[in-house]
């Protein structure tokens, strides 16, 4: 689903950090919920250090479900590949992730809002899922109309200037399309707020 039952920004005071910007953008700096400066000095159980890691890593894909989640870590853990690896290489072949990091869009929010108005395109159909998995060689094409194809072009340096396309992604800037080439590891994807990832697999236990 795509609709939001609560602000964007609103989900990054829930985490016990100094600096909760869980997707990075530039206009989340401005509000105050992103900037913890009076964090308050208490103690945080075992169960609570691996909950606030958990939450970090899942609010940054945003909307997504605990039972998704929870389904994709479980699928990795089978994998004879590091759970690690294999889970962030799950999340990060999804649709709406993938639309995100190749700076096409300027938030995941956006990218999942793109698939549900049927201007997502994958090896030529339209896509209707932001979760679909994509393979290695899948093209995902922006096909947006001719009065916001220039507003999307003037976006994409504002994208770039925040943050940087990844390298397991080809982005071709005039027809807006980008070929995903491969599933990243957890040692080459970029987390704004930074935690010990690997101890998720605890929580669930």
């Amino acid at each position: 689903m795509t609709k939001r039952a609560e602000s964007k920004f609103n989900v990054c005071k829930k985490l016990s950090k100094s600096y909760n910007n869980v997707w990075g953008l530039p206009k989340g700096d401005f509000f105050r919920s992103v900037r913890n400066e009076r964090e308050k000095k208490k103690k945080v159980s075992v169960h609570g250090k691996l909950l606030g890691v958990k939450q970090s890593l899942r609010y940054f894909y945003c909307n997504m479900q605990e039972q998704a989640f929870k389904r994709a870590l479980k699928k990795s853990v089978k994998s004879p590949l590091t759970t690690l690896d294999k889970f962030v290489s799950l999340l990060e072949s999804r649709l709406d992730v993938v639309l995100f990091r190749s700076c096409l869009v300027s938030s995941l929010h956006q990218s999942r809002q793109c698939v549900s108005h049927g201007v997502v395109l994958v090896n030529g159909e339209k896509a209707k899922d932001p979760g679909t998995q994509l393979c290695q060689s899948d093209v995902v094409e922006l096909a947006v109309g001719s009065t916001k194809m220039g507003r999307t072009v003037a976006n994409l340096k504002t994208n770039f200037d925040s943050r940087f396309s990844s390298p397991h992604l080809e982005l071709d800037c005039k027809s807006l399309t980008v070929v995903f080439l491969w599933a990243p590891n957890y040692e080459s994807t970029y987390y704004p707020v930074k935690a010990n990832y690997g101890i998720i697999q605890r929580f669930y236990r």
